[in-house]
């Protein structure tokens, strides 16, 4: 059976049980005390208890050791552990009273009986004598405590600071943590402290010039104790789980003001400490990633801080604010155009360009990241120092010398919490008993310098097609439209576009029919538009593309005609090359020697997805062709016509330019729709041409057909009447002419 060792901090326990809720401290060796295990320390109502009752202005502490100090009552309790468990008992007050009545009365009673007199007198000698004599000898056994002195403790700040370096270079990001301590902090303030030092010499008859040592109490951590308190000149509590408030000479501290008339002193404990070393992480939570916009001709800059939860498992620490950002950027880019979150501190230092953020706060809560956003006069790129001021205001000679091509600075972020486990500070009096818990805030401090490399970073660019300023666009004429004659853009269309391009592997995101509306200057005209939207994904790199769909639906006598506008936009981003590569401004003192075999790979990658894109295009616009020229067919509607360039109006039937058209190409006018628009083109075929007899039985399949539809809801009565009456007819008058 193996086992493995696991480090813990430990945790203040109670020194009998091991229970961590602590109720006392024993004011001579500082041992923790759970409620149960803590002294009898007051008395109520003729009855010892623990702590306080309902009966608080009854309540009195047994022991005298503190007693006549200006404490106050309640604060004169002290608490012991079993090995210093002792009862200080006050001045024998009762029995110097009895033994000095009896003394008297012996006294009186010498004139009747001289023997009982003297037994009387000799007994009260003997009570007050024996009195004062075990109360000597109990102060000569008695240690005498420190000067006892409740303050009132107004705040601990426990602050812990992590300091480290992160690095992105050659594609690789690394980390390392240079230190982690911490300290503690501690404001007290106390207004009796002259009026208590005077009441303990005269006690202790403590002579003017000796030095009188004090204690103010104890702050005991809570939670692990994963750290080590540096030895200094405030005392620790054993085992380091606290500090003792207190000093050598009461008469030398801040807390014991000279002028009798000051009402309040204050003083200030500055504690450090050392973490554990299992609480300190092995490297920085933190990471700088910067982008370049894509399309943004290099000079739009993002900067993605994300950030991991502090802490181990269970005891982790979140994020509450970026204290600073500072970025050093290359003075050749040019002045800051514009930023983003707001409010920027730039500045100029050694050549390159100080840009400061200032308590910056996550978006949301739980966020794990946060953007920032720079644009540049000029395009962020390697450039010489030699170049002159067009290049990035340096002047000098020409050694041929670049800029660093690097994000440097400083990161410095708080954390709620401390890695050291530490969650809070109790506070105990100098009796031992529980005090007023201070106000005590807990907080890690990461610090990190940074250097991220730009020069590996790939800048991405959109490619839109159709683009009207591409010339290979405007040569294959992508950038036109294309209409078909005889269909109305209806849900079927749709359903059967959508699953055309489902089954050829494109990602069908959304169908949007935007509100029909009416042509107010073509009575009749009803404009229908729809919009499908997806995805194509290139083997990590999505390809966007949207399918407009717009057409009229004119009513007619005797039916309805349709005409249809698709246009196909595709849209995906695409690697241009590194910063530093053939499109330098470098290029005529490089070589393609200077460039990585990665680079040329990944250009070669870029340019292959260049053309994937520009493909998608080409894809999606042929089986939008063919889908929608298959449904003209069927309905008598023709080929596709290209269509005029530019934007179509909705609501505006399309003529196609006749002396454009090419020889072989028909124009073919509206063509006229039998049936309404709800009827469906699968109800009613359209007749075959083989002969009498087959038109006469395609007629009956009509008519089945069309009741059908009538009885499945697919049709209204209404249509259902003028369908069939159209088919009776016919029938009559194939039966006329025969």
């Amino acid at each position: 059976m193996t086992g493995v060792l696991v480090n813990r901090a430990p945790r203040v326990r109670c020194y009998e049980c091991g229970s961590e809720t602590v109720f006392s401290v024993c004011h001579h060796c500082q041992r923790p005390m759970c409620r149960q295990h803590s002294p009898l320390v007051f008395r109520q109502g003729g009855a010892r208890g623990p702590a306080l009752g309902d009966a608080i202005e009854e309540a009195r502490p047994i022991s005298k050791e503190l007693a006549g100090l200006r404490l106050g009552g309640l604060r004169e309790a002290v608490h012991h552990c079993k090995d210093h468990d002792h009862l200080v008992r006050g001045f024998p007050l009762p029995w110097v009273a009895a033994g000095a009545g009896s003394f008297a009365l012996g006294f009186l009673l010498l004139f009747a009986s001289v023997a009982t007199g003297l037994v009387l007198m000799l007994i009260g000698a003997a009570l007050t004598g024996g009195a004062l004599l075990v109360h000597r000898m109990q102060a000569e056994r008695t240690v005498r405590p420190p000067l006892p002195l409740v303050p009132q403790v107004n705040a601990v700040d426990m602050l812990e600071r992590l300091t480290g370096y992160v690095r992105l270079e050659h594609g690789e990001y690394t980390s390392t943590v240079d230190s982690l301590d911490g300290e503690m902090k501690v404001n007290l303030s106390a207004n009796d402290g002259h009026l208590v030092l005077r009441a303990y010499r005269k006690k202790f008859a403590v002579p003017e010039s000796d030095p009188v040592p004090f204690s103010a109490g104890y702050l005991m951590v809570r939670g692990d104790v994963g750290l080590a308190f540096r030895a200094g000149p405030v005392p620790l509590l054993p085992g380091g789980t606290g500090i003792v408030l207190g000093g050598d000479s009461a008469d030398a501290h801040e807390l014991f003001p000279d002028d009798p008339e000051l009402p309040q002193r204050e003083s200030n404990l500055v504690i450090g400490y050392e973490v554990q070393d299992d609480r300190s992480p092995r490297e920085i939570p933190l990471w700088i990633v910067p982008s370049l916009v894509p399309s943004s001709d290099r000079r739009s800059l993002e900067i993605d801080l994300h950030w991991n939860d502090l802490g181990a498992d269970g005891q982790r620490l979140g994020l509450a604010m970026f204290d600073l950002v500072a970025l050093e950027v290359p003075a050749s880019w040019g002045s800051v155009e514009s930023f983003a979150p707001g409010r920027v501190e730039i500045g100029r230092s050694a050549g390159r360009r100080i840009i400061r953020w200032k308590q910056l706060k996550p978006d949301v809560k739980g966020a794990r990241s946060l953007t920032l956003k720079l644009r540049f006069e000029r395009p962020i790129t390697e450039v010489s120092e030699s170049a002159g001021p067009a290049a990035g205001d340096f002047t000098g000679p020409d050694d041929g010398t670049r800029t660093r091509l690097t994000l440097a600075g400083t990161l410095e972020a708080t954390f709620n919490g401390l890695l050291s486990g530490v969650k809070g500070v109790g506070f105990f009096l100098p009796g031992g008993g529980t005090g007023h818990p201070p106000p005590t805030t807990t907080r890690t401090k990461v610090a990190v310098g940074f250097d991220v490399s730009l020069r590996s970073i790939r800048y991405q660019d959109e490619r839109v097609v159709p683009d009207e300023h591409d010339e290979d666009d405007l040569r294959h004429g992508r950038h036109r439209v294309d209409e078909f004659r005889g269909i109305v853009p209806d849900h079927r269309i749709v359903a059967e576009l959508t699953n055309a391009i489902s089954a050829d592997g494109y990602y069908v995101k959304s169908v949007v029919e935007h509100q029909p509306y009416r042509d107010d200057g073509r009575p009749g005209v009803v404009n229908r538009v729809w919009d499908i939207a997806g995805r194509l994904y290139v083997g990590l790199f999505p390809v966007d593309f949207d399918i407009s769909l717009r057409g009229d639906e004119i009513a007619m006598a005797g039916g309805f005609s349709g005409m249809t506008v698709a246009q196909v936009t595709v849209k995906g981003a695409y690697a241009r090359g590194t910063l530093v590569d053939r499109r330098s401004p470098f290029e005529d003192t490089g070589s393609p020697a200077d460039l990585s075999s990665a680079t040329i790979e990944a250009d070669r990658q870029g340019d292959e997805l260049l053309r994937r894109i520009e493909d998608t295009w080409t894809g999606l616009h042929d089986r939008v062709t063919q889908v929608l020229s298959a449904r003209a067919d069927r309905t008598g509607g023709g080929r596709s016509l290209p269509g005029p360039a530019g934007h179509v109006v909705h609501g505006q039937v399309l003529e196609p330019d006749a002396a454009r058209l090419p020889d072989d190409v028909v124009t073919v006018a509206a063509v006229t729709v039998p049936a309404p628009r709800e009827t469906p083109d699968e109800s009613v075929p359209a007749p075959p041409s083989n002969g009498f007899a087959g038109r006469l039985a395609d007629l009956r399949r009509q008519r089945e057909a069309a009741d059908d539809a009538v009885i499945t809801g697919r049709i209204s009565d209404e249509t259902y009447g003028r369908i069939v009456a159209r088919i009776d007819a016919e029938i009559n008058e194939l039966g006329a002419a025969s």
